[in-house]
Protein backbone atom coordinates (compact mmCIF):
# COMPACT_ATOMS: atom_id res chain seq x y z
CA UNK A 1 0.00 0.00 0.00
CA UNK A 2 2.59 2.53 0.87
CA UNK A 3 4.27 1.86 -2.40
CA UNK A 4 0.96 2.39 -4.06
CA UNK A 5 0.61 5.80 -2.21
CA UNK A 6 3.98 7.12 -2.99
CA UNK A 7 3.00 6.34 -6.65
CA UNK A 8 -0.17 8.57 -6.42
CA UNK A 9 1.51 11.18 -4.75
CA UNK A 10 4.87 11.30 -7.03
CA UNK A 11 1.65 11.07 -10.26
CA UNK A 12 -0.33 13.97 -8.31
CA UNK A 13 2.67 16.45 -7.63
CA UNK A 14 3.54 16.56 -11.24
CA UNK A 15 -0.50 17.65 -12.12
CA UNK A 16 -0.37 20.17 -9.44
CA UNK A 17 2.72 21.49 -10.28
CA UNK A 18 1.67 21.33 -14.27
CA UNK A 19 -2.01 23.69 -13.09
CA UNK A 20 -0.30 25.90 -11.40
CA UNK A 21 1.95 26.73 -13.85
CA UNK A 22 -0.92 27.03 -16.19
CA UNK A 23 -2.67 29.75 -13.75
CA UNK A 24 0.42 31.54 -13.89
CA UNK A 25 1.34 31.53 -17.19
CA UNK A 26 -2.19 32.51 -18.35
CA UNK A 27 -4.22 33.99 -15.92
CA UNK A 28 -2.14 35.73 -13.49
CA UNK A 29 -0.59 37.25 -16.62
CA UNK A 30 -3.99 38.45 -18.39
CA UNK A 31 -4.93 39.85 -15.09
CA UNK A 32 -1.31 41.57 -14.64
CA UNK A 33 -1.55 42.59 -18.43
CA UNK A 34 -4.86 44.34 -18.05
CA UNK A 35 -3.66 45.66 -14.55
CA UNK A 36 -0.85 47.28 -16.68
CA UNK A 37 -2.76 48.49 -19.02
CA UNK A 38 -4.79 50.07 -16.88
CA UNK A 39 -2.48 51.86 -14.63
CA UNK A 40 -0.61 53.15 -17.87
CA UNK A 41 -4.19 54.68 -19.35
CA UNK A 42 -4.93 56.15 -15.64
CA UNK A 43 -1.90 58.23 -15.01
CA UNK A 44 -2.29 60.54 -18.30
CA UNK A 45 -5.77 60.60 -17.30
CA UNK A 46 -4.83 61.82 -13.87
CA UNK A 47 -2.39 64.07 -15.51
CA UNK A 48 -4.64 65.81 -17.70
CA UNK A 49 -7.62 66.29 -15.14
CA UNK A 50 -5.05 67.70 -12.79
CA UNK A 51 -3.62 70.12 -15.40
CA UNK A 52 -7.94 71.09 -16.12
CA UNK A 53 -8.54 72.19 -12.64
CA UNK A 54 -9.42 75.69 -12.23
CA UNK A 55 -6.66 76.60 -9.91
CA UNK A 56 -3.87 75.46 -12.69
CA UNK A 57 -5.84 76.78 -15.08
CA UNK A 58 -5.92 79.94 -13.38
CA UNK A 59 -2.02 80.00 -13.18
CA UNK A 60 -1.09 79.18 -16.56
CA UNK A 61 -3.77 81.97 -18.08
CA UNK A 62 -2.05 84.92 -15.75
CA UNK A 63 1.84 82.85 -16.78
CA UNK A 64 0.21 83.54 -20.41
CA UNK A 65 0.63 80.07 -20.80
CA UNK A 66 -3.05 79.91 -21.76
CA UNK A 67 -5.54 82.10 -23.18
CA UNK A 68 -8.90 80.24 -22.26
CA UNK A 69 -9.49 80.23 -18.19
CA UNK A 70 -13.74 80.20 -18.12
CA UNK A 71 -15.08 79.39 -14.92
CA UNK A 72 -11.39 81.18 -13.72
CA UNK A 73 -11.65 83.26 -10.46
CA UNK A 74 -9.30 86.50 -11.86
CA UNK A 75 -11.11 89.29 -9.36
CA UNK A 76 -9.25 92.48 -8.78
CA UNK A 77 -6.38 90.79 -11.35
CA UNK A 78 -4.76 93.90 -13.51
CA UNK A 79 -5.01 92.51 -17.26
CA UNK A 80 -4.67 95.78 -18.50
CA UNK A 81 -3.01 95.72 -22.03
CA UNK A 82 -4.02 91.56 -22.27
CA UNK A 83 -3.75 90.05 -25.48
CA UNK A 84 -7.06 88.19 -25.46
CA UNK A 85 -8.79 88.38 -28.94
CA UNK A 86 -10.85 85.16 -28.91
CA UNK A 87 -10.42 83.73 -25.50
CA UNK A 88 -12.95 81.74 -23.63
CA UNK A 89 -13.60 83.71 -20.25
CA UNK A 90 -16.79 82.81 -20.06
CA UNK A 91 -18.37 82.56 -16.78
CA UNK A 92 -14.88 83.73 -15.25
CA UNK A 93 -15.05 85.96 -12.16
CA UNK A 94 -13.69 89.52 -13.24
CA UNK A 95 -14.81 91.27 -10.66
CA UNK A 96 -12.81 94.64 -9.96
CA UNK A 97 -10.49 93.25 -12.87
CA UNK A 98 -8.43 95.99 -14.28
CA UNK A 99 -9.07 95.62 -18.42
CA UNK A 100 -8.17 98.78 -19.38
CA UNK A 101 -6.53 99.12 -23.39
CA UNK A 102 -6.83 95.18 -23.75
CA UNK A 103 -7.04 93.55 -26.57
CA UNK A 104 -10.30 91.25 -25.96
CA UNK A 105 -12.20 91.83 -29.78
CA UNK A 106 -14.48 88.46 -30.47
CA UNK A 107 -14.00 87.16 -26.69
CA UNK A 108 -16.55 85.40 -24.77
CA UNK A 109 -17.42 86.67 -21.48
CA UNK A 110 -20.85 85.61 -21.61
CA UNK A 111 -22.29 84.70 -17.77
CA UNK A 112 -19.39 86.28 -16.35
CA UNK A 113 -18.99 88.64 -13.03
CA UNK A 114 -17.38 91.93 -14.39
CA UNK A 115 -18.76 94.17 -11.49
CA UNK A 116 -16.88 97.39 -11.04
CA UNK A 117 -14.14 95.86 -14.19
CA UNK A 118 -12.37 98.49 -16.09
CA UNK A 119 -12.85 97.95 -19.14
CA UNK A 120 -11.57 101.91 -20.23
CA UNK A 121 -10.13 102.14 -23.87
CA UNK A 122 -10.21 98.09 -24.39
CA UNK A 123 -10.72 96.89 -27.66
CA UNK A 124 -14.24 95.01 -27.50
CA UNK A 125 -15.14 94.87 -31.27
CA UNK A 126 -17.67 91.79 -31.63
CA UNK A 127 -16.69 90.86 -27.73
CA UNK A 128 -19.69 88.71 -25.94
CA UNK A 129 -21.02 90.26 -22.81
CA UNK A 130 -24.08 88.09 -22.86
CA UNK A 131 -25.49 87.31 -19.49
CA UNK A 132 -22.96 89.19 -17.60
CA UNK A 133 -22.80 91.03 -14.73
CA UNK A 134 -21.36 94.66 -15.65
CA UNK A 135 -23.00 96.51 -12.47
CA UNK A 136 -20.89 99.95 -12.38
CA UNK A 137 -18.58 99.22 -14.97
CA UNK A 138 -16.18 101.47 -16.57
CA UNK A 139 -16.37 101.67 -20.39
CA UNK A 140 -15.86 105.27 -20.74
CA UNK A 141 -13.85 107.22 -23.31
CA UNK A 142 -10.26 109.19 -21.84
CA UNK A 143 -6.91 110.63 -22.38
CA UNK A 144 -7.99 110.68 -26.41
CA UNK A 145 -8.46 107.15 -27.01
CA UNK A 146 -12.19 105.36 -26.80
CA UNK A 147 -12.88 101.91 -26.01
CA UNK A 148 -13.90 99.98 -29.05
CA UNK A 149 -17.74 98.56 -29.30
CA UNK A 150 -18.53 97.91 -32.60
CA UNK A 151 -20.31 94.76 -32.73
CA UNK A 152 -20.68 94.13 -28.88
CA UNK A 153 -23.10 92.13 -27.64
CA UNK A 154 -24.63 92.63 -24.31
CA UNK A 155 -28.14 90.83 -24.52
CA UNK A 156 -30.05 90.43 -21.60
CA UNK A 157 -26.40 91.68 -19.58
CA UNK A 158 -26.70 93.80 -15.93
CA UNK A 159 -25.39 96.91 -16.81
CA UNK A 160 -26.74 98.99 -13.76
CA UNK A 161 -24.58 102.26 -13.35
CA UNK A 162 -22.42 101.35 -16.17
CA UNK A 163 -20.64 103.95 -17.63
CA UNK A 164 -20.40 104.46 -21.01
CA UNK A 165 -19.45 108.08 -21.04
CA UNK A 166 -18.16 109.96 -24.22
CA UNK A 167 -18.27 106.09 -25.88
CA UNK A 168 -18.96 106.61 -29.84
CA UNK A 169 -15.85 108.58 -30.46
CA UNK A 170 -12.39 108.89 -31.48
CA UNK A 171 -10.52 111.42 -31.96
CA UNK A 172 -10.86 112.03 -35.33
CA UNK A 173 -15.04 112.34 -34.63
CA UNK A 174 -17.87 110.17 -34.62
CA UNK A 175 -18.01 106.57 -34.75
CA UNK A 176 -20.69 105.61 -33.01
CA UNK A 177 -21.95 102.01 -31.87
CA UNK A 178 -22.71 100.39 -34.63
CA UNK A 179 -24.12 96.90 -34.49
CA UNK A 180 -24.06 97.01 -30.40
CA UNK A 181 -26.60 94.70 -29.52
CA UNK A 182 -28.27 95.76 -25.89
CA UNK A 183 -31.02 94.03 -26.43
CA UNK A 184 -32.74 92.88 -22.87
CA UNK A 185 -29.74 94.95 -21.03
CA UNK A 186 -30.44 96.46 -17.96
CA UNK A 187 -29.32 100.14 -18.53
CA UNK A 188 -30.67 101.47 -14.73
CA UNK A 189 -28.78 104.55 -13.85
CA UNK A 190 -25.71 103.76 -16.49
CA UNK A 191 -24.72 106.54 -17.99
CA UNK A 192 -24.20 107.27 -21.51
CA UNK A 193 -23.44 111.16 -21.31
CA UNK A 194 -21.71 112.84 -23.98
CA UNK A 195 -22.04 108.88 -26.13
CA UNK A 196 -22.98 108.63 -29.26
CA UNK A 197 -25.09 105.83 -29.85
CA UNK A 198 -25.66 105.58 -33.89
CA UNK A 199 -26.42 101.85 -34.92
CA UNK A 200 -26.61 100.80 -31.47
CA UNK A 201 -29.78 98.40 -30.91
CA UNK A 202 -31.43 99.67 -27.79
CA UNK A 203 -35.26 99.20 -28.36
CA UNK A 204 -35.88 96.32 -25.65
CA UNK A 205 -33.33 97.37 -23.14
CA UNK A 206 -34.48 98.52 -19.60
CA UNK A 207 -34.10 102.46 -19.61
CA UNK A 208 -34.51 103.87 -15.85
CA UNK A 209 -32.95 106.51 -14.04
CA UNK A 210 -30.40 106.21 -17.55
CA UNK A 211 -28.24 109.46 -18.48
CA UNK A 212 -28.54 109.96 -21.98
CA UNK A 213 -25.83 111.30 -24.41
CA UNK A 214 -27.66 115.39 -23.91
CA UNK A 215 -27.41 115.01 -20.04
CA UNK A 216 -31.04 113.94 -19.73
CA UNK A 217 -32.73 111.23 -17.51
CA UNK A 218 -34.46 108.34 -19.75
CA UNK A 219 -37.16 106.49 -16.75
CA UNK A 220 -38.46 104.52 -19.91
CA UNK A 221 -39.33 101.44 -18.15
CA UNK A 222 -39.14 102.54 -14.24
CA UNK A 223 -42.58 101.99 -13.70
CA UNK A 224 -41.71 97.79 -14.50
CA UNK A 225 -39.51 97.92 -11.11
Amino acid sequence: MSNLGQNMEQTEQPSQRSGWRLWINRRSLIVGGFGYIAGFATLPLAVILWVNTPEVRQEKFLEGVLRDCPACDLSNEDLSFAELEEADLSKANLEGAILGAAKLSSADLSGANLRFAVLRQAELYNTVFDGADLTSAEFRCGAGTCTGLSGTSFRNANLTRADFRVVGFTPVGEEGLEGVDFTGADLTEASFEGASLRGALMEQAKFCRTVMPDGSLSNRDCEAE
